[in-house]
């Protein structure tokens, strides 16, 4: 008697969109999906997505990209935020799915862009900038993250006021933790407004990137707290440059990534 051969478990699983939202016109949207059953990910990682863009193979995701999860590890769905790419092969038609429409969803999770990167600290700083906010809104959304850290500061860096995406959700995000978290919007090209930031003074409103406040003091000012490499965790996550250029910012004041099982105060990600 032979045995029949082991079937080999599916890469990847089809999903529904159960809701989109667009945040600004033809750039910045976000898209929940069912979640599959045996999909696990802690805050911070992220999955490969597909879509079947061939019309002659409808059922057979044949382009694929990555993307950080924005839902907590417990929620029931999964959420994903985006940019629009001009001209790209993946973005603009992932923009089109509307309700109802299919994704797919490799099995397997990647990134170490994870707490479990550091050693608990006083004070857990989140720097993003664009899309690069979704890995921290998983983080924020997972109860334990609190937990670990006295206080959190979260700074989202955009050229443009309109692109501050989940705003009102940070902002209840920091009535709901008073004194423990706070949301520091930047934007580069033109002034905030209090009502977008009201943690800010009206002196502090100036448009100003992310690597200028840091290399003037003007960041932890705004923050109202010193960055001490002691008792500090940094993460960067978003353009490239942006993250090259703090990283070595930070790298002058003490900060640096872990290594060789030694946590670290520094953990970094490139993110379009």
């Amino acid at each position: 008697m032979t045995q029949s051969p082991a079937v080999a478990a599916p890469r990847y699983t089809k999903q529904t969109v159960t809701r989109q939202t667009v945040w600004a016109t033809e750039k910045l949207f976000s898209l929940t999906v069912t979640r599959p059953h045996s999909f696990k990910f802690v805050p911070g990682q992220f999955a490969r997505l597909g879509l079947a863009l061939d019309p002659t193979a409808p059922d057979t995701p044949n382009e694929w990209r990555a993307y950080s999860m924005v839902s907590a590890p417990n929620e029931n769905e999964l959420e994903f935020y985006s940019v629009v790419v001009p001209d790209g092969k993946f973005s603009p038609p992932l923009a089109q799915l509307r309700v109802g429409d299919a994704l797919w969803i490799n099995n397997s999770v990647f990134g170490f862009l994870t707490l479990d990167a550091f050693a608990d600290g006083e004070d857990l700083w989140l720097l993003a900038t664009g899309t690069g906010l979704s890995a921290y809104l998983s983080m924020l959304r997972d109860p334990t993250t609190f937990a670990r850290f006295k206080r959190i500061i979260l700074v989202h860096g955009v050229r443009y006021a309109f692109e501050l995406a989940y705003r009102d959700e940070l902002l209840s995000l920091m009535q709901q933790h008073p004194g423990q978290l706070t949301y520091l919007p930047i934007t580069t090209r033109e002034p905030l407004t209090q009502q977008l930031s009201p943690s800010l003074s009206p002196t502090s409103l100036t448009p100003a990137r992310l690597t200028t406040l840091l290399s003037t003091g003007e960041l932890e000012q705004r923050a109202l707290l010193r960055l001490d490499p002691s008792q500090a965790r940094v993460m960067l996550c978003g353009n490239p440059e942006m993250v090259t250029e703090m990283r070595s910012l930070l790298s002058e004041r003490g900060f640096a990534a872990g290594r060789r099982g030694v946590p670290g105060n520094l953990a970094v990600e490139n993110y379009w």
